[in-house]
């Protein structure tokens, strides 16, 4: 236990010490300087009124634990909403809710107009908010409509797990309702070629494709959009796809090739790393200078994905990702409700998929989401209206 963590407990604890001012380390994400913060400690309901984290009636028995950083001040011990922050890419926008480096960094929101980085909040008591562990990134990834356009890289990653929930299909790119994702590899090619040829054909292909593409990129030499597509297409013959409706999970283990087409949106909960290998794209990409296809394909799964396998917890709970570093339940709370979480998580990540949802003393709308401290992970209750849906993910949920 840190000396910060050490005396945070202390004062938790004690009768006489009412507050506590400390001065802790925190480095930015974005611009990775790091600074010192004067920080004031205190328990009980030491807030300004009409704060959404610590209401006016938030004296209790178990004391809360407040910080107060500037004019900003905030109860550790209760569930907090989470800011977005929007990253444009070529395909269309991420929305981060739990982001936190270079690109942006999410914020939390003391219930007014104040908010504070969600670094900077974890750095106040890490062992009290999420027991000193990573936290897990949430986002929404927003493809454009367009075809090929709005296509995301066709990509691999060698640590990194994803799990995506389908909420929307554009009607306008997919008139059925059923949109598609890039998944795995196609297996009646791999039959016929066999392993090592299918991965050193495909090479080949994407290495064609590639030179086409720096040159339309660089504009170095005019390429007919025809040349273009029966490139793209051949290189494509060797990728399988898969249908996706709203309300379908993708579960996305590491090495296994994926991109999400247009016109697909979906929830993405993943491991807090960024680490990938692009395969390929159909546009330039700006966040690196070259694909990394030759290691990609060499160590990229070509076996059939597995399917998902959900697991019913309770009724009107299931559990339909299970990694080594986090789980994500869906729950239904028509059915669920109330719901309380297990005691042995270090803190979890609810979004509202539907309908309304109270979180504690928290109302989440669609597409809003709060972070659960692991402080308040034994009192936390989760309600919501005969529509609502929710996501919550957690390690060890």
């Amino acid at each position: 236990m840190s000396k910060l963590d050490n005396d945070l407990h202390e004062l938790a604890v004690s009768i006489d010490q009412a507050a506590l001012l400390q001065r802790i380390m925190h480095t930015d994400p974005i611009s990775r300087e790091s600074s010192e913060i004067d920080v004031q400690y205190s328990k009980g309901g030491d807030l300004a009124p009409h704060s959404e984290l610590v209401p006016e009636d938030s004296m209790q028995a178990s004391e809360p634990l407040i910080a107060r950083v500037g004019a900003v001040s905030v109860n550790l011990s209760r569930p907090v909403r989470l800011v977005t922050t929007v990253i444009p890419k070529p395909w269309g926008q991420e929305i981060w809710y739990t982001g936190m480096e270079e690109r942006g960094e999410s914020q939390i929101c003391d219930g007014g107009e104040n908010t504070l980085p969600l670094s900077l909040y974890l750095a106040l008591a890490p062992r009290h908010l999420c027991n000193a562990e990573p936290v897990l990134l949430l986002k929404v990834l927003d493809p454009k409509a367009d075809a090929v356009l709005g296509d995301l890289y066709f990509e691999v990653h060698q640590d990194k797990r994803e799990v995506y929930v389908v909420t929307c299909i554009d009607p306008i790119a997919w008139p059925d309702g059923i949109g598609e994702i890039r998944y795995g590899m196609n297996q009646t090619m791999r039959k016929d070629l066999g392993d090592a040829a299918f991965r050193e054909q495909y090479a080949q292909t994407v290495a064609t494709y590639a030179d086409l593409r720096r040159q339309i990129d660089s504009e170095a030499k005019p390429i007919d959009a025809a040349t273009e597509q029966q490139a793209r297409n051949a290189m494509n013959a060797f990728t399988a796809l898969r249908e996706l409706a709203v309300g379908d999970v993708v579960t996305v283990p590491t090495w296994l090739p994926h991109s999400l087409q247009h016109g697909v949106r979906v929830v993405e909960f993943q491991t807090p790393t960024y680490e990938r290998y692009i395969i390929s794209f159909a546009q330039k990409v700006l966040t690196q200078e070259h694909w990394d296809y030759v290691h990609a394909i060499e160590h990229m799964s070509i076996d059939p994905p597995p399917r998902e396998s959900f697991e019913t917890i309770s009724d009107g709970v299931e559990r339909i990702t299970a990694f080594e570093d986090f789980n994500v339940w869906h729950i239904d709370l028509n059915t669920a409700s109330p719901l309380r979480l297990p005691t042995q998580i270090p803190y979890a990540v609810c979004m509202a998929v539907s309908g309304t949802i109270d979180v504690d003393h928290l109302r989440l709308a669609e597409e809003e989401a709060c972070f659960i401290p692991a402080s308040a992970v034994s009192t936390t209750q989760i309600r919501g209206d005969e529509k609502a849906r929710a996501l919550i993910a957690a390690p060890r949920l």
